[in-house]
């Protein structure tokens, strides 16, 4: 459907957009909107939304536009009816120089949607985060076994990629992809991402019904028993399954949130064989997913590369932030996937960071991680150089090219957003002051 119109500085043109289901066509003409009733449901809306955003609140304390944007940005991304909080509204925006790295985010991954759940259970936005608690566990049945990496906004589970091969995407690449390859892959950390909401809402003074207790124990007795198997890892590769040690440590997150929900609520749970199993792990990601002669942690059991997500690894508790250990990592992440002040995701040999442009989502785990080990300097340039990659609206992409200036891969992306607020809190925490704001 194409239409041409033309408009003004001052003029004011009204477009509405309404769906019919197909078994009433027949039934005769549909209802169309008045001018007055359209112009009635935009008040209606911004009514909605200011009424919405003014709750939001960092312990009683207003956040400033840019915070502000990015919770509203992530509260779109949610659906009301279930629960469930998308990637990203797009599909098929280019990841990259690479034609092939197309893919569609408009579903609700576990990972992705708990980073977001945290983040505005951080922001005072508890009712969110408490309905994808409800989706999770309805849309897997109430069983670890059943869970998968990412669902429909109604919770549907299957979702085969198929490529739209008479379309062109975004600058005619292609292809257009339709469904997700990464909804069949294992991915371990989700566990651990699961227990870190539950353990939010403990120490926020709630405490999870029977049932969804059941659940937590059964997701923490499958860890318990699959937690030695290689999986796709967090950037959902497309090879051989490996031993990455993000997965292994949220792996142990997931053991460790348990004993601790169990002994603080006074639940009854099998704790010592938890317990056992943490203290494995840990022995494993000690042994095998440390470099011992650079003093780093590096990518998988199997290599030595960099990763960018090994600076999340202190914010679950694993190894303290200003471990010698830990700064040797960061430091070696910070310099050695350096994108002009921003950072590539990794640079192992399956996926050479050269065909992508920076991950906004790492810049700001970097910056988040140089505030707690008190390097403010450093956390203060990292912030404001990735806060920089906004638009005029104040919205971020998955990915940037700073040589272009331009935006890659899917928008608005969550996992940007959630990651600025949560680096933005870290920095405020720390007393460091950012002279950037994303709303400018």
């Amino acid at each position: 459907v194409k239409a041409r119109l033309h408009i003004s500085r001052g003029d004011r043109r009204r477009l509405s957009i309404q769906f019919t289901p197909p078994e009433t066509l027949d039934h005769g003409p549909q209802q169309l909107l008045s001018l007055q009733q359209i112009d009635k449901a935009l008040v209606q809306t911004t009514d909605w939304w200011q009424r919405w955003s003014s709750r939001i609140s960092v312990e009683d304390k207003d956040l400033d536009a840019g915070l502000r944007r990015s919770v509203i940005v992530l509260k779109a991304l949610s659906y009301l009816p279930t629960g469930a909080i998308t990637a990203a509204p797009t599909t098929s925006l280019p990841a990259g120089v690479e034609a092939t790295a197309t893919w569609d985010y408009r579903y609700s991954w576990v990972r992705d949607a708990t980073y977001t759940a945290n983040a505005l259970v951080k922001v005072g936005c508890h009712d969110e985060a408490f309905a994808f608690r409800r989706f999770v566990e309805r849309s897997s049945a109430g069983s670890a076994a059943q869970m998968i990496t990412l669902y429909g906004v109604d919770g549907s589970r299957r979702h085969e990629e198929f490529q739209l091969v008479h379309l062109k995407g975004y600058h005619g690449v292609t292809p257009v992809r339709v469904g997700n390859q990464a909804s069949s892959q294992r991915q371990l950390d989700i566990f651990g991402e699961l227990l870190e909401v539950s353990w939010l809402w403990h120490q926020k003074g709630y405490a999870p019904s029977d049932h969804y207790w059941e659940f937590l124990v059964d997701l923490i007795d499958h860890v318990c028993q699959h937690w030695q198997r290689p999986d796709h890892g967090i950037w959902e590769l497309r090879g051989e399954p490996q031993n990455f040690v993000h997965s292994k440590v949220m792996c142990w997150s997931a053991l460790n949130r348990g004993i601790g929900l169990a002994h603080g609520l006074g639940r009854k749970a099998p704790t010592a064989r938890w317990e056992q199993a943490r203290k494995q792990v840990h022995e494993a990601v000690e042994e095998y997913g440390y470099d011992k002669e650079r003093g780093i942690f590096v990518q998988s059991f199997e290599s030595n590369y960099l990763d960018a997500s090994l600076l999340k690894i202190p914010g679950v508790g694993f190894i303290d932030y200003c471990d010698d250990r830990m700064l040797r990592t960061t430091e070696a992440i910070r310099t050695g996937l350096d994108f002009d002040g921003l950072l590539y995701r990794y640079n192992s040999q399956e996926g050479l960071p050269r065909k992508e442009g920076a991950f906004l989502p790492c810049s700001f785990w970097l910056a988040e991680c140089l505030a707690h080990q008190h390097r403010a300097v450093q956390a203060k340039v990292t912030f404001e150089r990735a806060a920089a990659s906004a638009n005029d609206l104040g919205l971020f992409s998955e990915q940037y090219d700073p040589n272009g200036e331009e935006f890659w891969g899917n928008y608005p992306q969550g996992l940007t957003h959630l990651s600025y607020i949560t680096a933005a809190l870290a920095l405020r925490k720390a007393g460091i002051d950012t002279n950037f704001n994303t709303s400018q």
